[in-house]
């Protein structure tokens, strides 16, 4: 069984998928010879095996980003996310060059995440993570004429450090909360978008 708090929240492989990996460990293509806690694939147990899966290397605070590399997640420094449009709770139709109430959203709908860290990897600082927050079960597609973006409900209504909380959240949840157990370790959030959100 899954033991850890946070893996209810993420996606979790079925027993059978686990136990094939350790069946076949070398054509598995999981690192964990190199970023785990062992070399050998019977130390580890199914949480474990389940986060690997995904990307996440909790021992050596390493993560498997979009283009197929890995990062350290102690040198991020910022993260960010590019915010492409809202759609909203009432029967309203704002002027888009207006400033949008953030109680009159539902839904944003995102384009890309991003981390950036103070070392090159691969040969750069700056990270798209957006793949491996839609594979764990951080975002979700839009759909109709959002369908080709990222949809994250107007749950928490309220801001962080000038941004909607909930566009934090996955950063909160997926990063800080799963590798620093500490939902605030990166703080350093910005919000790209041509949008303006007041709070009132």
């Amino acid at each position: 069984m899954i033991d850890n708090i946070y893996m209810e929240k993420i996606k979790t492989f079925q027993q059978h998928e686990l136990n094939r990996i350790r069946k076949h460990w070398n054509e598995s293509g999981l690192a964990f010879e190199k970023f785990g806690k062992s070399s050998n694939v019977l130390d580890y147990s199914d949480r474990e095996i389940n986060e690997m899966l995904l990307g996440i290397y909790k021992d050596s605070k390493h993560l498997m980003v979009d283009a197929g590399y890995f990062i350290n997640v102690s040198t991020i420094q910022k993260a960010s996310c590019v915010l492409v449009g809202v759609s909203y709770s009432r029967r309203i139709k704002p002027d888009p060059h207006s400033i949008l109430k953030l109680q009159d959203i539902r839904n944003f709908y995102v384009e890309d995440y991003f981390v950036e860290t103070s070392e090159k990897f691969s040969n750069t600082h700056k990270h798209k993570i957006t793949g491996y927050l839609k594979k764990i079960g951080g975002i979700s597609l839009g759909k109709g004429q959002y369908s080709h973006l990222y949809s994250i409900p107007n749950d928490f209504k309220k801001f962080f450090k000038n941004n909607p909380a909930d566009l934090f959240y996955p950063i909160q949840r997926y990063i800080n909360g799963l590798f620093f157990d500490d939902d605030y370790q990166i703080s350093n959030f910005e919000v790209v978008s041509k949008l303006t959100i007041s709070e009132t």
